[in-house]
């Protein structure tokens, strides 16, 4: 690394080879960090696919609420308050597609 002229050491020069060895650096940062997330497991666990539902929600035979849930525990507290208000339901699986 250079200094300018004037000796400012706020702002520095790179050199070529300095750029060089901070990119492979930064580089090898990133495939370690990589190699620890999936030593880890973390990515299959984030890449895992949450199975989605659509529900509705009836009051006196009307349609009176519907959304998209994902997953158990959403589907267990749509069905919880439709059941709560007195609403009666229906859930389908949405496809994957």
């Amino acid at each position: 690394m250079l200094c300018p002229p004037g000796g400012d050491r706020s702002v520095l020069l790179l050199t070529p080879m300095d750029f060089h060895n901070l990119s492979l650096a930064l580089y090898e940062k990133w495939e370690r960090a990589q190699d620890a997330i999936e030593a880890s497991g973390l990515l299959e666990r984030f890449l895992d696919k949450v199975q989605a539902y659509y529900c509705e929600a009836f009051l006196d035979e009307e349609l009176t609420w519907y959304e998209t849930v994902y997953g158990q525990d959403e589907l267990q507290e749509f069905k919880d308050d439709a059941i709560k208000a007195g609403f009666t339901y229906t859930v389908q699986l949405v496809d994957d597609d």
